[in-house]
């Protein structure tokens, strides 16, 4: 495994670390608001004999950093497409936790042919969210008091999987440690600004459900994924940060789940 830094397409500098193996298909995995590829570090040993590519999105965790208004879900997409492309990579299975389920499926909207498979993680966006309205109005008078004094502050790189065994409520901590503010409820804003519709969806798709998880509308998302035969769910007794706190479970089930 090799740590890496490209150029996206509009000159952000965009840290990632990659595994390859083989001509097979790489797993790229896309970390939510606030955190960085650390999330996914148990997947690396786990993984390690397939090809993988794991991403700092712009303005988190060893990526460069670049205005509010250029980071948006459209341009981490486009963000992964520089990845690939300076990788030579043209076969993808996404996997993607909250904000990175939405950029996976803005990907994947714009890349379909390259794509064979996706898993999704604790979706969030205004369609699956509860009270995203109220949410949304917080996340916007946050991000309005916060975005003059946004970039100030120093940060400290966070590795998520040391605090696997901590309480829920610490993870926002590592967010804020890590992550600009402005960065956090920017990305908040744009996911309850973005509707996410899986039944554009055709290439087999795993859905993992968190039953804690206050926040998601699991109902609907079981309904949306019941009329998508491209589409299975997996339910879990696990919180938003299933990644981190449950991943022996996670592992087992992406493993069989890819092998079909």
């Amino acid at each position: 495994m090799k740590q890496k830094i490209c150029k996206s397409f509009d000159g952000i500098d965009l840290y990632y670390v990659i595994n390859r193996m083989n001509n097979a298909p790489f797993l790229v995995f896309i970390h939510g608001a606030g955190s960085n590829h650390t999330v996914y570090k148990p997947f690396f040993s786990a993984f390690e004999k397939r090809n993988f590519i794991a991403i700092d999105i712009r303005n988190h965790g060893k990526s460069g950093r670049t205005s509010l208004d250029a980071v948006t879900i459209k341009n981490i997409a486009k963000d992964i497409a520089s990845v690939l492309a300076a990788e030579h990579v043209h076969d993808v299975i996404l996997i993607g936790n909250s904000l990175g389920a939405s950029v996976a499926l803005e990907f994947y909207k714009n890349n379909r042919k390259k794509v064979h498979k996706m898993i999704l993680f604790t979706l969030f966006s205004r369609r699956y969210v509860r009270y995203s309205t109220f949410l949304k109005g917080l996340a916007t008078l946050a991000y309005i008091l916060v975005r003059p004094f946004s970039g100030r502050r120093k940060l400290q790189f966070q590795d998520y999987h040391k605090y696997q065994k901590r309480p829920i409520w610490y993870y926002p901590y590592l967010d804020i440690r890590g992550t600009p503010f402005g960065t956090v409820m920017k990305l908040v804003r744009e996911l309850f600004a973005t509707p996410v519709y899986l039944n554009t969806v055709t290439v087999p798709t795993q859905i993992f459900l968190s039953t804690a998880d206050w926040s998601t509308k699991n109902e609907l998302i079981k309904s949306d994924c019941k009329a998508n035969a491209f589409l299975s769910v997996v339910e879990m007794d696990a919180n938003h940060v299933v990644l981190t706190r449950e991943h022996e479970d996670v592992l087992k089930k992406i493993s069989a789940f890819l092998t079909d």
